[in-house]
């Protein structure tokens, strides 16, 4: 379930997620994000670092950082999440910082695709490198796939447009996704929930 909670300081989102086999891609948020973990264990997986996280604990991961969440037992895990948005001029950004020129390109050149077509050996050609040195740089450096990292940098531009209270097949569309279907199905994979939840959470909000 996802929630909007606007307070004198920054809004924030918070998600509560019953017990389950929650499994989510590989992802990232725009702002710190705060998870506890209320009922058994899941392994947080990081680009350089895996951690095992028990029911009791919380955990920050920062903004922009690719990360994802998986079971560990057959009964799955609950949790609550919650992060505050940064400023406007914060969330516009490419995605998450980086370290190597390289991949701060390819990220670049990602960010002005209209359409998901993310092509690595283009990207690499553009680049001066080759696919097979692009695609090891880019997921040692964000804990992913140059083509799933193209996937999330729509999702957030979703995200944006759907907090604005856009219309689903409009921000669909404005972000790069096919249709509205192709949007919801890649929103639910990614955050368990879908883009509707979104607009709902912050129109009542």
């Amino acid at each position: 379930m996802l929630a909007v909670r606007r307070d004198a300081g920054p809004s924030i989102e918070t998600i509560a997620g019953g017990r389950a086999a929650w499994r989510f891609r590989p992802h990232y948020h725009a702002g710190d994000e705060v998870v506890r973990l209320t009922a058994g264990r899941a392994r947080l997986r990081l680009a350089d670092a895996t951690r095992l996280v028990e029911a009791g604990e919380t955990v920050i991961v920062p903004s922009g950082i690719v990360h994802r969440f998986e079971p560990v037992d057959r009964g799955g895990w609950a949790f609550t999440s919650e992060f505050a948005l940064p400023s406007d001029s914060a969330r516009d950004r490419l995605g998450p910082p980086v370290g190597q020129r390289l991949v701060a390109r390819a990220i670049e050149l990602l960010a002005r695709r209209a359409s998901l077509r993310s092509d690595v050996e283009e990207l690499a050609n553009e680049c001066g490198v080759s696919a097979g040195h692009l695609a090891r740089s880019f997921q040692r450096a964000t804990g992913t796939g140059l083509h799933n990292f193209h996937v999330l940098m729509a999702l957030q531009r979703a995200k944006a447009l759907l907090r604005a209270g856009a219309p689903l097949a409009d921000a669909a569309f404005d972000a790069g996704f096919c249709d509205q279907a192709h949007l919801t199905r890649e929103f639910v994979r990614t955050y368990g929930f879908t883009p509707k939840a979104v607009r709902v959470a912050w129109l009542a909000a």
